[in-house]
């Protein structure tokens, strides 16, 4: 930690230029004390290290206990010291006693910084989002970067951890993460997340020299030209492809299930039908890739139904909430983003399935079945099928977060 209060309360604040000889001075007239527990800390002043205050062996019982590396430490004070020059109230390390709390850094009134460079359990992270929520302030969670992992220039592998910081933004309405490099002294925004696994994303990531770099409006609220999140064709159907040559490994009870069902309507995984596995819109509220709970829609909702009989949108949504019930698909956490629901991605894929021809909307929220979805022999006829389909739904316009490069 970089603040410290005195035995009469004083706030002793690293930051503010004292020299190590008035820190020892006043370690030894009146102490330092953790500003969240009040147990005794200790001033760390070498010349190898960032000066800090740690607590003194055998403290178990607070927060700040556990220490922090040399790289957050640096991370946050360089945050600090180009944020104080935006906002000269800013503070450094705060204490909120009424939610027992401390930021990284406050701009008040409403932006508390956090600079997370670990995992930590994710209901304590939940917890303190929810705790800033609670006085109305809005948490910039900033990751490490040595978090996130480039598989490519629009690929990336990012942890559920990571997901528990996303942003939404105004502009294309995607999630977008932030990450800090203290020693390359950078803030990198990965921007139009599209989840094509779990872990793993379509992205755009751009880099700002700290020094250049605006809180005062973040990047998530200001048009880009690299908002729209058109990715090519290709990447999409290559990880259909995968996902056909690999899910029948699985053995989770969500590729079970499903293997079961597919065996019932005598077919297999690998052959799950091309109207499955589609990116549409708020799709990342759910862990599951899309062809997992796409298929379950088409099995469950779909198929059992006759040609020209009625399907309406309250059942569909009733069989993905028994699912997610029995844990079959897993909601991802999403504590800082509000008003979406997994049912957005449900509407949005059968207003897919209205294009593709398999139903036809007939109200607001009731559909009728027209065909069924099409189960490929062969692994050519399912990968012929995978194109044939994106290329239709690009060209026409319905496929918005990917371009009609192939």
């Amino acid at each position: 930690m970089l603040v410290a209060h005195t035995s009469t309360g004083k706030r002793i604040s690293l930051h503010t230029g004292y020299s190590k000889e008035e820190l020892r001075s006043i370690q030894k007239s009146s102490g330092f004390y953790c500003p969240q527990c009040n147990e005794k800390v200790q001033i760390k002043a070498g010349i190898m290290k960032i000066w800090h205050f740690s607590h003194v062996p055998g403290v178990t019982n607070c927060t700040l206990s556990r220490g922090e590396s040399m790289y957050h430490l640096l991370g946050k004070k360089l945050l600090y010291e180009h944020v104080n020059k935006e906002f000269p109230n800013a503070l450094l390390e705060p204490f909120f006693p009424d939610i027992s709390q401390r930021p990284d850094i406050w701009i008040p009134p409403q932006i508390p910084i956090e600079f997370q460079c670990s995992a930590i359990p994710s209901p304590i992270l939940i917890e303190r989002s929810k705790g800033y929520i609670s006085r109305g302030m809005t948490p910039f969670w900033i990751l490490g970067k040595k978090r996130l992992k480039t598989l490519s220039s629009t690929t990336f592998q990012i942890s559920s951890f990571d997901w528990l910081t996303a942003r939404i933004s105004s502009v294309n309405h995607l999630p977008s993460l932030y990450y800090f490099c203290p020693v390359e002294a950078k803030v990198y925004h990965l921007s139009s997340i599209v989840p094509v696994t779990s872990t793993r994303v379509y992205g755009k990531l751009d880099s700002y020299p700290l020094c250049e770099y605006s809180f005062q409006t973040p990047h998530h609220l200001q048009p880009s030209k690299r908002d729209s999140p058109l990715f090519q064709v290709k990447s999409w159907l290559n990880a259909k492809k995968q996902w056909r040559l690999h899910a029948f490994k699985q053995n989770h009870q969500t590729y079970r299930q499903l293997k079961i069902l597919f065996f019932k309507n005598h077919s297999t995984l690998t052959y799950f039908p091309s109207e499955a596995g589609m990116p549409v819109p708020f799709a990342y509220t759910l862990k599951e890739p899309s062809f997992i709970w796409q298929s379950y829609v088409l099995l469950y909702s779909i198929i059992p139904v006759q040609i020209g009989e009625s399907i309406q949108f309250s059942s569909v949504f009733n069989h993905m909430k028994w699912l997610i019930h029995k844990k079959i698909i897993t909601l991802r956490e999403l504590p800082l983003i509000a008003d979406v629901h997994y049912s957005f991605a449900v509407m949005h894929y059968l207003n897919l399935l209205c294009f593709y021809g398999i139903i036809k909307r007939v109200g607001k929220k009731e559909f009728v079945k027209i065909r069924d979805p099409v189960f490929p022999n062969t692994m050519d006829q399912a990968l012929a099928n995978d194109f044939i389909l994106m290329e239709s739904g690009v060209k026409h316009g319905v496929n918005i977060l990917f371009s009609g490069k192939m």
